[in-house]
């Protein structure tokens, strides 16, 4: 079955012209309507009915013509996807983790495009879990993204950019404002904001850990599923929330960020991480991991 032939129906059933058709193609009109015959004589059944004064499409035309939409479409497709292979420099797929603040990035990104301008990047933002499940199915190259559990996924690699204590983000408004530091057991009784927990997120767990240790559940008043809409809740004192201290970048007016006393529980951190398919073989991504080792935070500078 030829294209040409199924791209000759295609016209024909949308104009229903065989002149118009015809010269679509740049072709007369006799040599068009014997692409039409060549594909009916293949499929085996008559596609159009033909008068002196129209054209239409039979029962077996409109059922084919489903079919063959989606053929042609495909082949355009795949010779667009060839030619872009063919053509195209190295690519990096970067996936970023959505409502992701960090002053770190612009530094590696900015670094990256510099130091390999032959590498196209292509960056799209998505959920905690779908990162992880496009990166399993190889449809990113490498995320950056908040670590939470990613680095136990069997057959993730990773690299941790900068790990950050975790702070509290409550209303100026709120009574424990006043404070400096606080400890886990002093939020006994405040309501929390927390984001959804997603397939891939230990932190809304490891955060109820702290607190059961501390002698109280979490008195959870919102669950949302993007930092803006945590930091708006907080402002307007709905609750109090966990949060990493680079959210003050983009937070509202009317929100302080207090640390966490370490000296009774293991402190709850924030890990920048770039995480990739451990059997990809794109060799973009190590030039890419190259540009964030470059600016990567020791452990000792967490402040």
């Amino acid at each position: 079955m030829e294209i040409k032939n199924l791209e000759a129906f295609l016209l024909l059933a949308r104009s229903l012209n065989f002149t118009k058709s015809a010269e679509q193609m740049f072709l007369s009109q006799s040599a068009f309507s014997r692409q039409i015959i060549r594909l009916e004589e293949e499929i085996g059944c008559q596609l159009f009915r033909r008068t002196k004064r129209s054209v239409e499409l039979t029962n077996y035309g409109k059922r084919f013509l489903e079919h063959a939409e989606i053929i042609v479409s495909e082949y355009n497709k795949s010779l667009i996807n060839l030619k872009d292979s063919l053509n195209k420099n190295e690519h990096l797929r970067l996936g970023l983790l959505n409502d992701l603040i960090d002053e770190t990035f612009p530094k590696i990104i900015n670094h990256f495009v510099s130091a390999y301008p032959e590498v196209d990047v292509i960056y799209s933002d998505n959920s905690m879990s779908s990162l992880i499940n496009n990166l399993l199915r190889d449809e990113i190259d490498c995320a950056y993204t908040l670590s939470h559990d990613a680095k136990n996924v069997p057959g993730i690699s990773s690299f941790t950019v900068w790990s950050k204590p975790v702070y509290i983000a409550m209303s100026c408004n709120h009574p424990l404002a006043g404070k400096s530091t606080l400890k886990i057991k002093d939020l006994a009784g405040t309501p929390f904001v927390i984001p959804t927990p997603d397939t891939y997120n230990l932190g809304v767990l490891h955060m109820t850990y702290l607190c059961k240790n501390a002698g109280f559940e979490p008195n959870v008043a919102a669950m949302v599923s993007n930092i803006n809409s945590l930091l708006m809740l907080v402002s307007s004192n709905v609750g109090v929330a966990f949060t990493a201290r680079t959210a003050q970048n983009n937070s509202p007016q009317g929100i302080k960020f207090i640390p966490i006393e370490t000296d009774e529980y293991t402190p709850l951190e924030t890990d920048i991480t770039v995480l990739w398919k451990s059997t990809n073989s794109n060799s973009t991504i190590r030039k890419f991991l190259d540009s964030a080792e470059l600016f990567a935070i020791k452990p000792d500078s967490t402040n």
